[in-house]
This record gives C-alpha cells, sequence and structure tokens, in this order.
C-alpha cells in the first residue's frame, strides 16, 4: 500500500517537479555563468600596472580608479513631467601596458557620478600641473563590474570623441598600435545583467533546487506518507497495522478519494493522504469555508467534511469535496459505518470533543447503546471559524 501511494504521489507531483526542474535550467542558462563569476569574486587589477588589456575582456574585475580623463557618453533617463536625469555616464580611463598606455571606456552608475567627477577633476590638476606644485587631493572609487567591447551605439560615440579631438581613425579600434580599444568596463555589472539581479536570481535558482530537491526525495522516500507511518508506528502491532492496511487498500474500492470499511477510514489523495482506524474515527462534519472578495461578495466555496480522531496529538483531517452534496453523501456513509462517531457539528459538541477526545467517544458510544436515553442537542454545520484543522 505504502509502495503505492509513493508512485501515486510520485506520478501526481511530476507536474511540479518538471516546472521546477524547467526554471532551474532556464534560470541557470540565461544567469548560471554570471552567478558563478559573481560567486568567485572579482580578479583585482590596478590600472597604473602593465596589463595585456584585451585578455582581460570578459572577466569580471575589481579596481581602485584614481585616474579618469573626461566623459564621453551618459544615458538620460527621460520621464513624462519630470526633468531628464542621468542614469549612467561613460569615462575615459587609462590603463598601463607594456608597450604604451592605452585608454577604454568606464561606465559608472548615477551613484557615483559625483566620485568620478571628482576624479576628473583631480586629473586635470595633475595633467595642468607645470611647477610641481600638485598633490593627490584622495579622489578615488572602486568599481567591479565586467571588461566588454562597446556595442555599436557606444563605440560611434567614443569614435566621435577622439575624431574631434583630433585623433584619426587608425588610432581608434582593437588592432596593434591602437591607443583608444572600444572596450568598457561597467559597474555593478556581470554579462550584461546588474549584479543586484544577479544576486536575486542566485537566491531564487537556491530555492528552486531547493523545493526541486525536496518534492523529489519526499515523492521517493515516502514523506508525503508521513501521517500513515506515523500512525502504523504508534499501533500497538506496527507490523500486523501495515499488514492490515495493505489487505484494506487492496480489497476496498475507493470512492472518489476515500476508502472506507468498518475497520479502516483512509483518504487517498497524493501527499495529503491520511489513514485513520475504524475505532479512531470520533468526530466528523462538514465545514464551508467561504472566500469572499471586499469581505461581502462571495467569490468561492470551499468545502470539505473534517474527520476528527483521538489517537493523534493532531487528530483533525480534511476531505476536500466539490460541492455540499458529496460531503452529505461520505458524511451518511460514515454515519452507518462508524455507529459510534459523532456526525455534525454544535458548540456543545466542540466544547466536550476538546475537554477530551477520549471521553468524549466513550460517552457518544456508550449514549448510542441505550436509545431510550434523551437525544443530545441537534448537531449542525460549524459556523466560519470555529475548531481549526491543524492535520494533514
Amino acid at each position: 500500500m505504502l509502495q503505492s501511494l509513493k508512485q501515486k504521489t510520485l506520478v501526481g507531483k511530476l507536474w511540479a517537479i518538471i516546472v521546477l526542474a524547467v526554471a532551474a535550467i532556464f534560470i541557470g542558462v540565461v544567469f548560471g555563468p554570471g552567478i558563478a563569476k559573481m560567486i568567485a569574486g572579482p580578479t583585482h587589477f590596478a590600472p597604473q600596472d602593465d596589463h595585456d588589456v584585451l585578455s582581460l575582456q570578459g572577466q569580471y574585475l575589481e579596481a581602485d580608479i584614481d585616474t579618469l580623463i573626461d566623459y564621453y557618453a551618459e544615458t538620460v533617463r527621460s520621464e513624462s513631467g519630470k526633468r531628464d536625469e542621468v542614469s549612467a555616464r561613460e569615462y575615459i580611463m587609462p590603463i598601463n601596458t607594456p608597450g604604451a598606455t592605452i585608454y577604454i571606456g568606464l561606465e559608472v552608475p548615477a551613484s557615483k557620478i559625483d566620485d568620478a567627477e571628482a576624479i576628473v577633476d583631480d586629473t586635470a590638476r595633475m595633467l595642468d600641473d607645470e611647477d610641481g606644485s600638485y598633490e593627490w587631493d584622495g579622489s578615488y572609487m572602486t568599481v567591479r563590474g565586467t571588461l566588454k567591447r562597446m556595442d555599436d551605439e557606444t563605440k560611434q560615440l567614443w569614435e566621435n570623441y577622439f575624431i574631434d579631438a583630433g585623433f584619426s581613425y587608425d588610432d581608434i579600434g582593437l588592432e596593434d598600435g591602437c591607443t583608444f580599444l572600444p572596450l568598457v568596463l561597467t559597474d555593478d555589472e556581470i554579462d550584461g545583467s546588474d549584479t543586484f539581479v544577479l544576486g536575486f536570481m542566485g537566491i531564487v535558482m537556491l530555492l528552486v533546487l531547493a523545493l526541486l530537491i525536496w518534492f523529489v526525495v519526499r515523492s521517493l522516500t515516502g514523506g508525503f506518507q508521513k501521517q500513515i507511518r506515523n500512525y502504523i508506528k504508534a499501533s500497538d502491532d506496527p507490523q500486523a497495522t501495515e499488514q492490515a492496511l495493505d489487505r484494506f487498500y487492496e480489497d476496498t474500492m475507493q470512492d472518489g478519494k476515500v476508502r472506507m470499511s468498518r475497520s479502516w477510514l483512509m483518504y487517498d489523495k497524493g501527499g495529503n493522504s491520511w489513514v485513520l482506524a475504524g475505532d479512531d474515527v470520533v468526530w466528523a462534519y462538514q465545514h464551508t469555508v467561504r472566500h469572499k472578495a471586499y469581505g461581502i461578495l462571495t467569490v468561492r466555496k470551499e468545502v470539505m467534511v473534517r474527520v476528527f480522531g483521538a489517537k493523534e496529538k493532531r487528530a483533525c483531517h480534511d476531505i476536500y469535496v466539490r460541492n455540499e452534496d458529496e460531503a452529505q453523501e461520505i458524511l451518511r456513509q460514515m454515519q452507518s459505518t462508524y455507529p459510534d462517531a459523532m456526525i455534525g457539528y454544535n458548540a456543545e459538541i466542540e466544547k466536550r470533543y476538546r475537554a477530551n477526545p477520549v471521553t468524549f467517544h466513550q460517552e457518544v458510544a456508550a449514549a448510542r447503546r441505550q436509545p431510550a436515553a434523551a437525544p443530545a442537542a441537534e448537531p449542525t454545520e460549524p459556523a466560519l471559524g470555529r475548531l481549526g484543522c491543524g492535520g494533514s
């Protein structure tokens, strides 16, 4: 029985496993390389040291920048009715190589533009110094990002800047001998993705993988049948109980999601499956939850049969049904199958059950064997917000 339930649960959870697997693959393909680079951390480089700049393309780099020449492009955010705002600016940054100093672009977000402008001003003072009186004012900033080729639009602005400054096209490009390389180090970006987005997607991927593993492991190990396993384990003879449940499962026809005999009651619905011994079916009633829009209009009703036992600490279990007719039919079957169970609801029944489930069951059974005794208060359907169910 447990093996059969485990297989049914695995099939029932297959859609969720597939969705999670597809989500994990998608995140891995789109964001995986960037996430891996961020986890590995940036490679530190110092612009004043000699570098083979072309070999740094595609790497996640960290640098302390204290020299910038000027800016050649900026990104402006325009919104209707609002003043245009600069969201990013791209500066000319010198880098030493074994043969000469070359220049690349550095893109920084709006939050670092003031720092970048301070560096530009300090660099200008250094370049204009004629009497040796220049002293560094401490302006610098740390950037972390990926070095990549400029897109066509940015490259055009890059070329225009240097052509206007009097340089030739031979000075601009990625060929040997070019002074101005169309490469840009973009701060807070890895492989075209914002580092915040990558961090967020990394967390999402971990959660998706954890949930995927949880679904697979619980499905394969029978974790979704925990209540049934614990119920068997808590019995006086677990082996005999499991054998009896196996026979019940094989011999009893399933009516919807419910299997019912004088000895056992089982709700067979994948991860929500549960079982009670026939003499442990203490109380059952129809429970209706009305979901309302704006607290007024009922938009959906959720109907279930709520079943209470006495042997478990969390003794409440639900049978979800399509409508009230199905709920009443299950309750009628339970009334005839479990004559010692209380069927229906009122506040007095709830009070007696909560006081002591075992004593309550014994009193109901004793009263049923004494037909001449005064009848109990007529059970009704509970009002919303009454006795909650903590079972599986």
